[in-house]
């Protein structure tokens, strides 16, 4: 992770290196950045460096500590991560199989994105389950308590009492702890929490480390320049791009933006309906189909003012200039726009139904008018 992945990233990681050779380490940061920018893997791999038993400098991977932190198993890591709402006061506990089985999957793939279904905040009795193992005694002095929570912006969803909570601990962290908050939007977190945190600002992955990430998890080498192209630097967007064949990838990528602009209202029915459903089931594939749709507007986009699309060699290309001549007077911008206010509604948990409706209403008007 930390080789090859640009200049930027390599200054990040010298100076989360450098607080840790200091042993100034701070008792609360907050890890911001673009969406997959690999902010969840950097909080890790400095939880693992502040504990690792053999250098303050450099992750041994060696000791017992390294080795329990690889795994995400030691006794001084806690991970929060979204949950759903338990059934039932009585549940016996909070946490679904899902999760352990997500722990499992992050410890051998940290680019893989937790997400489990129906969660939608983190749940207070996370929060407070966190506080009572935080002042539990360790025999042993060395070492530091961690926590790192992802999707950290959850916890100021409804009323904010999970954020609440945690903004106590923040006032008044117990001895020899550090809490990692790691978020994609950093404006959704109340401005008290914001202002407890040491603020690290993570630039996105390199193009090269994408394609050549792609390649060690056997795409071919058309196959990632492709995949690099369409990504962004986004690495939870290659990693979930590079599960299907190209060729079929690029007619899913055609069908959702032809339904999108489609009059016909059985199709209509369809996409809300299933994309309702994916919603409540699955965030992550859920604004996955949006990006691909969003894809597709962009090179729309570009060809439309003359540009390159960046898809000359792929099917995408004569595609999106026969769309071009079919809409020529679609304003290709505001539907990309109405794309992102979906996107943008989902973090809020808004009804999906309408979300959808209001969006395909919106995108005739921009495409037809």
């Amino acid at each position: 992770m930390i080789n090859d992945v640009s200049r930027a990233q390599i200054a990040i990681w010298d100076k989360l290196s450098n607080i840790s050779v200091s042993k100034k380490i701070g008792s609360a940061y907050l890890f911001t950045g673009p969406i997959g920018s690999g902010k969840e893997t950097l909080a890790l791999k400095f939880s693992q460096l502040i504990n690792c038993e053999n250098s303050l400098k450099e992750i041994c991977y060696e000791c017992s500590s390294c080795i329990k932190f690889r795994a995400l198993q030691h006794e001084r890591l806690n991970i929060v991560v979204p949950l759903p709402t338990p059934k039932s006061a009585s549940s016996d506990g909070i946490f679904p199989k899902e999760y352990f089985e997500s722990i499992i999957a992050k410890s051998e793939d940290p680019f893989y994105k937790i997400a489990i279904p129906k969660a939608n905040r983190i749940l207070i009795q996370s929060i407070r389950d966190l506080k009572k193992k935080l002042y539990f005694k360790y025999e042993k002095d060395s070492g530091r308590n961690i926590v790192v929570i992802f999707d950290c912006e959850l916890l100021c969803s409804g009323q904010g009492e999970s954020g609440n909570a945690l903004l106590k601990l923040l006032e008044e962290p117990p001895d020899r702890t550090t809490i990692i908050l790691v978020t994609d939007h950093k404006k959704m977190l109340f401005e008290t929490i914001i202002s407890r945190c040491q603020n690290i600002d993570i630039p996105t992955l390199s193009n090269k480390y994408v394609y050549n990430w792609l390649i060690e998890n056997n795409s071919s080498n058309s196959e990632a320049e492709f995949l690099v192209m369409i990504c962004r630097a986004n690495i939870h967007r290659a990693r979930t791009l590079s599960r299907q064949p190209v060729e079929k990838l690029i007619n899913q990528i055609e069908k959702l933006a032809t339904t999108v602009v489609s009059k016909d209202s059985e199709k209509w029915r369809n996409f809300i309906s299933h994309y309702s459903r994916l919603f409540g089931t699955n965030h992550l594939d859920f604004n996955h189909h949006l990006n691909l749709i969003t894809i597709w507007m962009h090179g729309v986009n570009k060809l439309k003012q003359g540009l390159s699309s960046g898809y000359e060699n792929t099917g995408l290309q004569p595609r999106m200039i026969s769309f071009n001549k079919k809409f020529p007077k679609a304003n290709i911008f505001e539907v990309i726009l109405c794309i992102e206010d979906v996107k943008k509604h989902a973090r809020q948990n808004l009804y999906m139904p309408l979300i959808l409706l209001n969006m395909l209403i919106d995108i005739q008007k921009f495409v037809y008018e």
